[in-house]
């Protein structure tokens, strides 16, 4: 029975090509399109899942009430993480990470091998960490087992990838490293595989929080809040007793924490990626609204793929209706019946998976790329999660393919042989149903695509403030104290010498960055009731001139005594003075970093950072804490101005390598995650509205078959070609009419959620719903449109020939 039904499907689908082509072909793109989702979805939210005992691993991070403050801040302070792990029995391990760049101006190591050259590096993913550390993040040991390191003072652990590039070939372990920036020596005592994609903190070295200076009594310190805490409690702890303790035993310790309304929460480090959004990341998360957009086009993609298998089935129930009355009067029973139809269903699933493996393998570099992730269908646990989902896949479509299958075994031998099978009212009610379905679905992902692309030239076009064209910047350099000034005033000078440089700007900061260094401004020594604490940034005289940005009241710093004195932008002194009569503000004294400075100047708001986010308070300040140069270039051949100022950077910075990159794109990377959402979404999109085209293709085809002979009556009657193709086509656009009424509430709705992630959005317009409905159109008439024109200039003679 098995091989008959096997060889009577093989039979269905040669006599029916085009039917079966558009099956398969739309299952085939269906599963490849929701695998990657799959793929792509699982592993956003498998961030840090590969740390041990990951679910008792969590993030302290600070709350604030107050509306001086930021409300949640992912740093905390250096004294919690010691003393609450001492004090709360529940808290087995507890460790602080600082950044490097929260304390030096640069992280440069060097490594002096006994014959060869001196090599120097700067690692910007750099970091010190307590010895807890190793034990409460899982690490892949590749030279030593590291996880005893960072107990003591002058030791560090360093990725497989700088080891390479420090040592080469030879063994890090037991290695000396050379730290310029305090000239201590450290042991190289752990070589650890790079760190995976799928994590959201980053690192390539972490040195021995012990090596920080003693006299800092960081142990002690409940205010310098740029500290990263992480615990792991016991896995019988309870986290809300462990919160309440937390903040009960750091009440008792610093009152000031309840004074500006500041609690402590927990959260899983599971969480971090898709669910936080503090200030002060580690890096940029991602977004779980996005996740779960993605997740539904997936299911979008399935069910039409389904939706195409039913139509299609179901449409040909008048065409098969006499071979099911023939099977039944030759004694077919109703489960062979449905046994046939449902092998035939197996059959075509059978081939779109071989299709899909295909397709998968061909374009795997092409789909990596456009994610943005690795991909693996094939190899260890990837072929289990790959095979487990092509099988569920299968389920539903096996399962979608048994409506027909009944539909089809139902057929009355009397009504079949006497020729008065016709498909039901209920049946093209169902059809023209699932039609609906489709075009609502295929509106709503071309809003949705539309959308991404109209918001990010929205972004591009809109003024920031400031001009980042044809401006180079130098990463921050390592410099000796001794010689930093004259290091500084010697690379300014020569660069500035450079035929094609309009001008060059050092800085702590550059637009595109952010600012972790935060400063308070009040209006009086004793005056706690109106204080603005902002981001700080320190720029020399020339940062408004290279960036173009509008000096309101007062004047910049003009390189001489730039030490007692301060500005704000806009945003900041509008927040401490009011709008009216800010020049009035300029040169009188308020209070910076504790003592009395003179304000002398107001400058515009510009935008540090992405338009995603809304104009901050700033401060500006001129210590020389110098991190970046800019360098505003003009005219062409970029490439020797820029071999030109790297010789004069390892002429000032003999001990540093030569790092830069362009502002324009620096700041557009802020907008990488939103550009991969708005080509996966368009990627996927496109898909799912090409398997609609399949379907609609499909069901054109059999519905004016059907209506062959009513055309040719029509035609015979006088009726025009104009008026044929009308009346074939009109079905489509009322059931498209009926789609947008139900898809532009869905859509709008979805648009207007993705937009609230950005401060600055575009209008929604009308023309945003009425291109997608056009685009829907012309697609329904090149689904449908060759069979239209086709059945409007046949011959009636073909179709009434046998009458």
């Amino acid at each position: 029975m098995v091989k008959t039904n096997l060889l009577l499907a093989i039979r269905q689908l040669k006599n029916n090509k085009v039917f079966s082509l558009i099956n398969i072909v739309g299952l085939s793109f269906s599963m490849v399109a929701c695998l990657l989702i799959y793929k792509y979805v699982t592993f956003e939210r498998s961030y840090d899942d590969y740390h041990e005992n990951v679910e008792d691993i969590y993030r302290l991070y600070r709350h604030s009430e107050s509306p001086n403050d930021f409300s949640a801040v992912a740093s905390i302070f250096p004294a919690i993480a010691p003393n609450i792990k001492a004090n709360i029995p529940e808290i087995e391990k507890a460790t602080r990470f600082i950044g490097s760049a929260k304390i030096f101006q640069s992280f440069a190591f060097s490594y002096i091998p006994q014959t060869g050259s001196i090599k120097t590096f700067n690692i910007e993913r750099g970091f010190f960490a307590d010895g807890d550390a190793l034990e409460i993040l899982t690490l892949n040991w590749i030279d030593n087992d590291g996880s005893s390191s960072l107990k003591n003072p002058n030791e560090l652990v360093i990725s497989e990838s700088f080891a390479r590039r420090f040592f080469g070939e030879e063994r890090a372990v037991g290695k000396v490293l050379q730290f310029k920036n305090m000239r201590q020596e450290y042991l190289v005592t752990g070589v650890f595989e790079d760190l995976p994609d799928n994590t959201h903190f980053k690192f390539d070295l972490l040195c021995s929080f012990g090596s920080l200076p003693q006299g800092w009594e960081l142990d002690q310190d409940y205010g310098w809040g740029n500290f990263y805490t992480y615990l792991k409690l016991a896995p019988e702890a309870d986290l809300e007793v462990v919160y309440d303790k937390i903040n009960i035993f750091l009440e008792d310790k610093e009152t000031w924490y309840s004074e500006e309304g500041i609690t402590f929460r927990l959260q899983p480090i599971q969480d971090i990626h898709l669910k936080s959004n503090l200030t002060f990341e580690l890096e940029a998360n991602g977004n779980e609204r996005t996740v779960n957009f993605l997740s539904i086009i997936g299911v979008f993609i399935m069910v039409i793929a389904w939706v195409n298998y039913i139509n299609l089935s179901t449409s040909k129930l008048v065409d098969r209706a006499r071979e099911v009355g023939v099977r039944k009067v030759l004694g077919g029973y109703k489960r062979q019946l449905i046994g046939q139809f449902l092998t035939e269903s197996l059959t075509v699933n059978l081939i779109a998976i071989i299709l899909t493996f295909t397709l998968l393998q061909l374009s795997i570099g092409f789909f990596q790329g456009l994610l943005g992730i690795p991909l693996a269908y094939f190899s260890g646990g990837a072929l289990q999660t790959t095979l487990i989902f092509i099988l569920a896949f299968s389920a539903g479509s096996f399962l979608f393919g048994l409506y027909p299958a009944l539909l089809f075994s139902r057929l009355k031998i009397t009504q079949v042989l006497t020729g008065r099978s016709k498909s039901t009212k209920s049946g093209l009610v169902l059809r023209k149903g699932l039609t609906v379905f489709q075009f609502v679905v295929a509106l709503i992902l071309i809003i949705g695509t539309v959308s991404v692309f109209q918001q990010l030239n929205y972004l591009q076009n809109q003024s920031l403030g400031m001009d980042i064209e044809q401006t180079l910047v130098i990463k921050k350099p390592f410099m000796d104290s001794a010689n930093r000034a004259g290091s500084h005033d010697s690379f300014l000078n020569q660069v500035n010498q450079i035929s094609g440089v309009n001008g060059i700007t050092a800085s702590s900061e550059v637009p595109g960055n952010v600012i972790t260094r935060m400063r308070a401004v009040s209006l009086g020594p004793e005056d706690n009731s109106h204080y603005l604490y902002a981001k700080d940034i320190d720029i020399d005289e020339s940062f408004l001139d290279i960036y173009d940005v509008e000096l309101l009241y007062g004047t910049s710093f003009d390189g001489s005594n730039q030490t007692n004195c301060f500005m704000l932008n806009l945003s900041a002194a509008e927040y401490l003075f009011g709008t009216d009569d800010l020049a009035s503000k300029i040169n009188q004294t308020y209070y910076y970093l504790d003592r009395p400075q003179r304000l002398i100047g107001i400058m515009a708001d510009y935008n540090q950072e992405s338009l995603k986010v809304s104009s901050e308070p700033h401060i500006y300040s001129s210590f020389g804490r110098t991190r970046f140069f800019s360098i505003k270039l003009q005219g062409d051949n970029i490439g020797q101005k820029i071999t030109e100022i790297e010789a004069a950077f390892d002429t000032s910075f003999p001990a540093s390598h030569f790092d830069y990159f362009f502002m324009d794109e620096y700041f557009n990377r802020q907008y990488q995650n939103d550009r991969l959402f708005g080509e996966i979404f368009t990627f996927f999109s496109v898909l799912a509205v090409v398997i609609t085209g399949l379907g609609l293709f499909g069901l054109s085809l059999y519905n004016i078959s059907q209506r062959s002979k009513e055309v040719s009556i029509r035609k015979v009657l006088g009726a025009s070609v104009s008026n044929i193709s009308i009346l074939l086509s009109r079905e489509y656009v009322w059931l498209l009419a009926l789609a947008s009424l139900m898809g532009m509430p869905v859509g709008y709705f979805m648009v207007d959620q993705w937009l609230s992630n950005f401060a600055s959005r575009m209008p929604i317009h009308l023309l945003l719903f009425i291109t997608p409905i056009l685009i829907i159109l012309m697609i329904t008439f090149l689904s449908v449109g060759y069979q239209v024109v086709k059945a409007a200039f046949s011959n009636p003679a073909d179709s009434l020939r046998y009458e």
